[in-house]
């Protein structure tokens, strides 16, 4: 399946996070800790996104191998943070167990959106934010979200990262694909 920035990611996919504390991984659960700082962010304003905030990750359909997927994870370490982090795990959720809402304030969802470095980077997307960030409702929100994502350890876990289940392309999803591909441009070409 052909997949252009900000589209929503197919649901028989994985998204899934690095995590670069272990501390933020506890007995194989998401410690709500793993939010804090700058995890979950405005998009960036150039992108124009209808989303409000976002946590980055990828998508394992577009990672590649788990060899990839932890030889790309060790890469970001080393470059990160002049090289002081360590791959400690990923979280991860199927993008259909993603489509949530917290209590009728934001929902959340998996776009694809790549950027040069990483064509498999993809968000965790937040519709709708906090009316109030005090710290006792950012900490609600934290706990939820972690009870809402599986995660994985490593080394000695990450072959337990499910594949994702993309149903096979066809001839005819590909031309209707195309089309809409020619429809979008036909319509963007009147609209300028």
């Amino acid at each position: 399946m052909s997949l252009s920035d900000g589209d929503p990611a197919p649901d028989g996919d994985i998204w899934f996070r690095i995590v670069t504390h272990q501390d933020h991984l506890r007995r194989g659960r998401v410690h709500h800790s793993a939010w804090g700082g700058n995890a979950i962010s405005e998009p960036s304003p150039e992108k124009a996104r209808p989303w409000t905030r976002e946590a980055s990750g990828r998508l394992r359909s577009r990672a590649g191998s788990l060899e990839n997927i932890e030889h790309a994870a060790n890469d970001f370490c080393r470059t990160a943070a002049g090289g002081s982090k360590t791959f400690s795990g990923v979280i991860y959720a199927r993008v259909t167990d993603a489509k949530l809402s917290f209590e009728s304030i934001l929902t959340t969802a998996i776009h694809f959106t790549p950027l040069s470095p990483d064509p498999a980077h993809a968000d965790l997307t937040f519709t709708g934010w906090l009316a109030n960030e005090s710290k006792e409702e950012r900490a609600r929100f934290n706990m939820w979200l972690s009870d809402k994502l599986l995660a994985l350890h490593h080394p000695g876990q990450l072959f337990h990262l499910p594949d994702a289940c993309l149903p096979p392309e066809t001839a005819t999803s590909r031309l209707k694909e195309f089309a809409m591909r020619c429809i979008v441009r036909i319509c963007q070409a009147f609209t300028r």
